[in-house]
């Protein structure tokens, strides 16, 4: 067991491995993202839209399917790109501060830190790091492992401030 961030921020022990998937998760995320299209292109018939097909079986997918629930629901969330670069032959490290997560979010007015990890991938020490400055400073810290939990999670916090 390895530790990870859960939902409310605290250390949690949790699985390495990915819960396998729930297809109702990604399946409402396809219907929200249709709706999103007939909204933009009202003239255009269902079956001219370009759908967009979900999965969470590797890191681009599920960051993907993360960053689109997000913002379908009103928030804002972007990629963070923490490689270096390869300039004029040599290397040149990049300049994000070590351990930032793959997604940084603002749902409802809060900032939230998005790691992905997948199959057997863990928190790095600087990760961790990264993780207790951000709830210290009152974000939150999600590592996702599949999109079925991230979803449970996103729709429990929204219930929460719903009541």
């Amino acid at each position: 067991m390895e530790k990870i961030l859960n939902a409310s921020g605290g250390l949690n022990a949790g699985s390495k491995d990915n819960n396998p998937p729930q297809k109702g998760a990604l399946s409402v995320l396809m219907e929200l993202k249709l709706t999103e299209l007939r909204r933009l292109y009202p003239n255009v018939p269902d079956y001219a839209l370009p759908l967009t097909k979900y999965s969470d079986k590797t890191a681009n997918e599920l960051t993907r399917a993360i960053t689109d629930y997000i913002r379908l629901n009103g928030g804002y969330c972007t990629r963070i790109n923490t490689t270096g670069q390869f300039r004029a032959g040599k290397w040149v490290k990049g300049t994000t501060t070590k351990g930032t997560a793959d997604l940084h979010a603002v749902i409802a007015g809060r900032h939230v830190s998005i790691e992905i990890k997948i199959g057997r991938d863990k928190l790095s020490p600087a990760q961790i790091k990264q993780a207790r400055i951000i709830e210290r400073a009152g974000g939150l810290y999600y590592v996702a492992r599949n999109f079925s939990d991230f979803f449970s999670w996103f729709n429990a916090r929204n219930d929460e401030r719903g009541s």
